[in-house]
This record gives structure tokens, C-alpha cells and sequence, in this order.
């Protein structure tokens, strides 16, 4: 199983294949762009295609970690193994005991 951060790259990957315009866009960035906003070429095209992804996330109200797993792990099985990994983390992180979160989120 991979970590909640590398499905969270591996979907982002995906988002831009299916989307060639976003990733068009990207392209388009020249080393002028990246000297202006004092970053490297590289940098700054994964700062804007951080920000599309998540923008793409808000304006559907999805969960980036969840909505990732789910996007690229195939295996439903290992997914949700993935997703309770994260969301035991994520409680945890809270300072909540893995009850109190279920039952704080109806899950």
C-alpha cells in the first residue's frame, strides 16, 4: 500500500492526462514566468498544477486524500484499507481516539 501523499501525486497525474488543457497550460510556463516569480521552471509549473488540482478538489467538495486513493488505487480492497489508514491518521492527528472520530464524521 502506498502512502496517502503517493496516490495523491499518482491522481494528480492522472487529472492532468485526462485533462490536456490544464496540462497545455502548464507547458505554456517559460523560464521568463519562472525567473518573475523567483522559481525554477519546475517549481513553478507543480505550484500551478497544485493549485488546479486543488481547486479542482474544492469546487467539487471532495476530500483530496479520499478522492485520490480512490482514483488511483484499483484495487477496492487495498483502497479502502488506504482510506481507513488515512482517516485513523488524520483522528489521531486530532488528538481523537478512532470512535470518537467515527462517530464525530457518521462513519
Amino acid at each position: 500500500m502506498k502512502t496517502p501523499e503517493a496516490y495523491y501525486a499518482q491522481a494528480r497525474g492522472m487529472f492532468f492526462t485526462a485533462h490536456p488543457d490544464f496540462q497545455a497550460a502548464l507547458d505554456e510556463l517559460t523560464e521568463s514566468d519562472a525567473r518573475a516569480a523567483n522559481l525554477s521552471l519546475r517549481q513553478l509549473r507543480e505550484w500551478h498544477a497544485e493549485r488546479i488540482y486543488a481547486a479542482f478538489l474544492r469546487q467539487k467538495n471532495l476530500d483530496g486524500m479520499i478522492f485520490s486513493i480512490q482514483l488511483a488505487e484499483p484495487d477496492k480492497a487495498v483502497a479502502a484499507e488506504a482510506i481507513e489508514s488515512y482517516l485513523k491518521a488524520h483522528a489521531e492527528s486530532l488528538g481523537m481516539s478512532w470512535e470518537e472520530f467515527c462517530i464525530k464524521n457518521e462513519l
